[in-house]
């Protein structure tokens, strides 16, 4: 082979392969990539560590899904003038039809808690009779305030359903844990296993637990 022709040879095998490389990955794989794992992770702080069991390592408690029903990928919440993150997990019992909606939500500082339980339920959900006055009572490590509410936004005027509030301290950060549980209107009696269910399922970590990262 002459030197002129090894010279245009060289560039012709490296478009070649250029080539060749780009129909291996083709552009279904560039675009189906799922994101790093850190990173999903990062964009909610919740971490599922079984089946059933939800790790929120910013503010230190843990959920655990009642047995039965089905939970819905967790998200971030749009927050736009705010870059904290906040997240929301669905879970659902389908049989009954019953939804529930948890929240993790830091707290401004200088925030009461008591402004949320005043102020929160009557601009989402509307004034009595939407929303009941609120009661306070100790559910394992935490003290829990519920409202009762009638009607929507949440799933319509079809569905009643009941809102738990509390906080929890984690580090320097103070974090609202929001769960509302909805259920088709009529007897309350009926479906207040179900909320208790959920409410049951929260659970402070350990010291130490959760501090690291994944």
């Amino acid at each position: 082979m002459s030197p002129l022709q090894r010279l245009f040879l060289v560039p012709f095998l490296c478009a070649s392969a250029s080539v060749l490389a780009q129909d291996l990955k083709g552009p279904k794989d560039l675009k189906e990539d799922p994101l790093p794992k850190p990173v999903e992770q990062d964009q909610t702080y919740l971490r599922k560590i079984t089946d059933r069991i939800f790790v929120h390592e910013e503010a230190k408690i843990s959920f655990t899904v009642p047995v039965g029903w089905k939970e819905i990928k967790p998200q971030r919440l749009r927050r736009e003038i705010d870059p904290r993150i906040s997240v929301v997990l669905r879970i659902e019992e389908l049989e009954k039809d019953v939804m529930a909606s948890l929240y993790w939500i830091p707290m401004n500082p200088g925030q009461k808690m008591s402004d949320w339980v005043r102020d929160s339920p009557k601009a989402v959900y509307g004034p009595p009779p939407k929303v009941s006055l609120p009661t306070k009572t100790r559910v394992g490590s935490f003290d829990v305030y519920r409202i009762n509410i009638n009607g929507g936004p949440d799933r319509t005027e079809k569905y009643d359903g009941v809102l738990f509030l509390f906080e929890v301290k984690s580090g320097t950060t103070n974090w609202l844990i929001k769960a509302r549980v909805s259920f088709p209107k009529g007897d309350r009696t009926q479906y207040d296993p179900y909320a208790m269910d959920v409410l049951r399922g929260y659970t402070m970590l350990p010291d130490g637990v959760g501090s690291e990262k994944k």
